[in-house]
């Protein structure tokens, strides 16, 4: 018999995969719109919303168990470990809001045509990072955490690059500003998603382990 523990660490494992999804379809959703020259602000931003009021739902009755339960040590480690990770959540769906917006604040703006800029590439590693993050969450599966870093280490080495290839662009600066923001939101994106890797790590085998 399952205890009522269990079942309310499901519970909330359920609702950190549901603010996953969204905020991944969220994230596609916001680049697919800057790659279009699309306003699509209104629509992520209520999906961010929607991640937010999940990310309080879940602190929430994650206090309400450790409160009114007596949890055992891997049990608190879970516990304290989907806490930080519907925070991480929780910026995954406001980066998309806010690469979104980038569209909604200034308008328009010319492609760059400079074949060193991978802003692209960058976007995938980003979901790439997001989605195996999603898949430790769903499994426990704490060893893919180093198979997430090799790709999280490979989107700091693609935002520098486009970083240093954007300073040297002499285009529309309307355009550089907006490919500026939205290569560094990805980079944030793909370091959250090595936090939770992290914070999987810990509540699986109780050691903490850094892959930044």
């Amino acid at each position: 018999m399952s205890r009522p523990l269990d079942i309310g660490i499901g519970q909330i494992k359920g609702l950190l995969l549901k603010m996953g999804k969204i905020s991944v379809d969220a994230t596609r959703q916001a680049l697919d719109g800057f790659y279009k020259h699309e306003d699509n602000y209104a629509e992520v931003k209520m999906w961010s919303n929607t991640v937010q009021m999940l990310a309080e739902e879940v602190e929430d009755r994650a206090t309400e168990l450790i409160a009114l339960n007596q949890p055992m040590a891997s049990d608190l480690r879970i516990l304290k470990a989907y806490i930080k990770i519907a925070y991480d959540l929780e910026r995954y769906g406001r980066y998309a809001m806010d690469i979104s917006e980038i569209r909604h604040r200034i308008g328009q703006w010319s492609d760059i045509d400079d074949d060193r800029l991978t802003l692209k590439e960058l976007g995938e590693a980003a979901l790439k990072v997001m989605e195996m993050s999603l898949k430790m969450i769903e499994t426990m599966d704490e060893t893919m955490i180093f198979e997430l870093s090799k790709i999280e280490a490979s989107t700091d080495d693609m935002y520098f690059e486009n970083l240093k290839n954007l300073s040297k662009c002499k285009g529309d600066p309307v355009a550089i500003v907006a490919n500026l923001l939205t290569i560094r939101y990805l980079e944030r994106l793909a370091d959250h998603g090595s936090y939770i890797a992290e914070s999987i790590s810990y509540a699986a085998t109780g050691k903490r382990i850094s892959i930044r």
